[in-house]
């Protein structure tokens, strides 16, 4: 057997490890599989991983289909022609899809129109049920073509269910970054911001802002950096920042004594950060499962999520940008008040050996 792994972010790389490792062990055993890992961006894009990536054996891609254009219409057709070039050199039996990125759902499709060829979506059926998403056009495009659905939370395997999806196709086998998360969070690296701000446990907040509905509006983020300062009580605010909001930024001029912009940290460094801050504050989907399985207090800055598992058991709250509900969050926080979560079912650390044992059984 075959498998063809695609990832399409570099955080795919961290759900994908562990798969690829159960597989390594099981070709030590003798057993006949095989796998490709695919990256549908360019080298560039991950250098900046190269510590976090040797730390925890994070290998290399075999195939890199070397995209970079920032117009996702373009980077999608650039992604269907290269994998297509992939499959006419060597065709998988499985084609096993993590995510939900542009470069990602291009790759399903052009499996899709491949004969002989099963595709397989781990993180399948997640929905913020928000129709303007780019990420939500990717997740139903996706699942459109999917054979072998691996939702990583029950939510979204109730999803799959009610959009039709029979149970035999339907594998919840639980969120395969638990593994990287609950075998290295103890032996995580310190990045050099930690000595360089002097920081404490617990005694300050990281800021991960990477939405443009924010990190491209000046009215937003200042109202947003002004709330989080004065809500803070004087603890540190980390806030990495990418190409957006550094712009956005500067234009701003917001200082204050206790905010520290940082240059955008590694995937390794974030969650180093997050496993470590008070509470963590973060407009994307990013770092919602992480800050569950760490336990630590989440602040989504969004009305709708896909992942209502990390709110509904975990340890997340669904705050939006609106001041009311930042006070009340921040209030609950540091009146020792916050949610009394828990891990979701299967987010064990187990996962990847059960990814494969599907596997297996359908080959």
């Amino acid at each position: 057997m075959l498998i063809d792994f695609i990832a399409g972010s570099k955080i795919d790389f961290y759900k994908i490890a562990p798969v690829i490792a159960a597989v390594q062990e099981q070709q030590d055993a003798g057993v006949d599989i095989g796998y490709r890992l695919i990256y549908t961006g360019t080298k560039v894009d991950i250098e900046p991983e190269d510590e976090g990536f040797s730390h925890y054996s994070i290998p290399a891609p075999n195939i890199l289909l070397d995209i970079s254009e920032p117009d996702p219409a373009a980077y999608a057709a650039a992604a269907l022609m290269r994998y297509e070039q992939v499959l006419v050199s060597g065709k998988p039996n499985i084609v096993m899809l993590f995510g939900h990125s542009t470069g990602v759902m291009a790759c399903s499709l052009v499996a899709a129109k491949t004969a002989d060829i099963k595709i397989a979506h781990i993180g399948s059926g997640m929905r913020s049920f928000n129709r303007y998403s780019g990420d939500e056009v990717n997740r139903k495009v996706i699942d459109s073509v999917t054979d072998y659905y691996f939702p990583i939370a029950q939510s979204s395997g109730e999803n799959l269910r009610n959009e039709g999806v029979p149970d035999d196709y339907i594998f919840f086998v639980g969120n395969p970054v638990s593994d990287l998360v609950n075998r290295e969070m103890a032996d995580m690296p310190q990045p050099a911001i930690w000595n360089a701000l002097k920081l404490q446990q617990k005694r300050y907040f990281l800021l991960n802002l990477e939405h443009s509905s924010v990190t491209g509006s000046q009215a937003r983020m200042k109202s947003l950096l002004l709330q989080v300062i004065r809500l803070s009580k004087g603890l540190q605010i980390i806030l990495p920042v990418n190409n957006d909001s550094s712009k956005t930024l500067k234009s701003l001029g917001i200082k204050a004594p206790n905010l520290h912009i940082i240059e955008s940290q590694g995937i390794s460094s974030l969650y180093y950060l997050a496993h470590h801050a008070k509470a963590v504050l973060t407009d994307t989907e990013q770092l919602q499962d992480e800050t569950t399985l760490m336990q630590i207090p989440c602040m989504t800055l969004l009305k709708s999520v896909a992942r209502p598992d990390t709110y509904t058991i975990g340890f997340n709250e669904i705050v939006g940008l609106q001041p009311e509900s930042m006070t009340e969050a921040f209030h609950k926080l540091f009146a020792g008040d916050w949610k009394k979560g828990r891990i979701p079912y299967l987010w064990d650390g187990k996962v990847a050996g059960r990814i494969l044992s599907v596997l297996k059984k359908l080959s």
